[in-house]
């Protein structure tokens, strides 16, 4: 007995399609995720600061070690078109850059052990973060580039819709990394700053 036939258009092959395309998705969003830590661990760890410090006596000292107040000591972040900074006191005094490449935030926070566990949380979710969105921005931008160069008919398309599907979950993923990073930023500083208080 021949095997009915299923129209093209039939809802149940558009649900087999649409299932096979979060399918590819997933499958795509998982690899992109696959190869995350490798990019993570081949980024060089960040330079070493010159940060305020606490000597035995309780009193801040600045990079130069130099004594100093609260209100020269206490640290903050300010923003830049190229990233964000972290500056002392209310000139500004700059401290460090963030981001790659830039003085490691926990060498900038020592004198705090609660400053520098935030800043350590900080320093990982700000790396994977960064690592994750370039990853989906990459993935996304390449795949639009791929699909406009196909046919309609061409069946790959599917196969490339899928990947920027995958791309944008690792955007996604990428960007609440992010803002992890900065929840940990302002915990790290804010024990710093609670540190420098008790130096007054």
């Amino acid at each position: 007995m021949p095997e009915p036939r299923v129209p093209i258009d039939h809802p149940l092959r558009r649900a087999g399609r649409r299932a096979g395309l979060l399918a590819r998705a997933l499958a795509a969003a998982g690899a992109l995720l696959a190869g995350a830590p490798v990019a993570v661990g081949l980024l060089a760890a960040p330079a070493a600061a010159q940060p305020p410090t606490r000597d035995t006596s309780g009193v801040m000292l600045t990079g130069g070690g130099q004594p100093c107040s609260y209100d020269a000591c206490v640290l903050r972040v300010e923003e830049t078109w190229f990233g964000r900074k972290v500056v002392r006191g209310p000139e500004g005094a700059l401290v460090a850059r963030l981001g790659l490449g830039g003085p490691s935030l926990a060498n900038v926070v020592v004198g705090s052990d609660s400053a520098v566990y935030h800043a350590r949380l900080y320093e990982r979710a700000q790396t994977t973060g960064t690592v994750l969105t370039l990853i989906g921005t990459l993935g996304s931008v390449a795949s639009l580039i791929a699909y406009s160069q196909r046919e309609p008919e061409d069946d790959l398309r599917s196969e490339v819709i899928a990947v920027n599907v995958g791309a944008l979950v690792v955007g996604i993923v990428g960007t609440s990394f992010q803002y992890k990073a900065r929840r940990e930023l302002s915990r790290s500083l804010w024990w710093f700053n609670r540190n420098a208080l008790g130096a007054r």
